[in-house]
This record gives structure tokens, sequence and C-alpha cells, in this order.
């Protein structure tokens, strides 16, 4: 992403339409309908594909022999890691309507990442990996319109998140 980090984002510019919320949580309901399991693993798979390092992040990826290439389904840590990621993306999808409600959730969330050595620059890796997710779990109903959308939902995320990890870094100095 070439976008700059605005000093104080602009919240009116972020918010989602009511048609795009109804977009994404139609199409979230398609691809969640794949299993979270699938849907988690598969996600894992990209971001790991993107980058392969990330894999130490986890305590799954610092293991002995973690392949972050391999047959991630085959190993229970890393499915249960992502059937909870999808989990929480599926309640933060639901609650999309309410973003003043979601967004204490999304900056404790960032807050929390900061503590597991995430770094702003990860945000788009994951970002992307999600979009490429949907992208092969929807198919045909992964529009142009739905990219767009998801694409904005993950700006309102990761601007959140970001600002979490931001005050909870400035915090704790």
């Amino acid at each position: 992403s070439t976008r700059t980090k605005p000093a104080t984002p602009r919240r009116r510019s972020m918010a989602l339409s009511a048609a795009e919320i109804e977009l994404i949580q139609t199409t979230w309901a398609a691809a969640a309908g794949l299993g979270v399991e699938t849907v988690g693993v598969l996600l894992f798979k990209n971001i790991f594909e993107a980058a392969p390092g990330a894999a130490a992040l986890f305590s799954f990826g610092r293991e002995d022999g973690f392949d972050p290439l391999g047959d991630l389904s085959q190993n229970a840590a890393v499915v249960a890691h992502a059937v909870g990621v999808v989990t929480t993306v599926g309640t933060a999808i639901a609650g999309l309507g309410d973003l003043a409600a979601l967004a204490p959730t999304l900056s404790d969330l960032g807050r929390r990442h900061v503590a597991y050595g995430v770094l702003p620059e990860h945000y788009p890796i994951v970002g992307g990996a999600f979009l490429k997710t949907l992208e092969l779990g929807l198919a045909d109903k992964f529009t142009p319109d739905v990219k767009a959308a998801y694409t904005k939902m993950w700006g309102v995320v990761e601007t959140t998140m970001l600002a979490g990890a931001t005050h909870g870094v400035a915090e704790a100095k």
C-alpha cells in the first residue's frame, strides 16, 4: 500500500456504506459456509506464502520442524489458531453496522498484537492474504464490488488496529 498514515484517521471517509456492509456480510456468509477451519487454514497458507518469516510470530511457527509452506491443515495448533481468527473476523463482520462499538475491540486487538511482535508492515501482508483467501473461497462471487468493499473494510480494520498498537506502545514507554 502506498497510502500515507494520517496523523488523525478521517473516520468519515473510512465509513462503510450500508450497501458495502450488506455485500460484505452476504459474501462472508458464503465464504464461512466453506467452514471456519478451511477458510482459516487457507488464510494462513496465504499469509505464509507471502511472508514465510511471519510464522516465527506464532508459537507453532517456532516449533522444530514447522514448515510454513507445508500442509497446515495437519497442524492442530495452526488449525486451532486459524479457527479462532476466522471466528473473530466473522464476529467483526457481523458488527460492521456499528463501527463505533467495534472500534474499541479492534483497537485493543492492535494493542495486544504489539506484544506478539506484529509490526505495521505486517498488516498489508495479512490484508492481501485475506483478500486472496476470499477470492479463492468465493470464486465467481468475488466481483470487483466485493473486492472493493473488503478492501475498504480492511482499511478500517488496519487503521483502527494500528491506532491501538500505537497507543499501546506509547503507554508502555
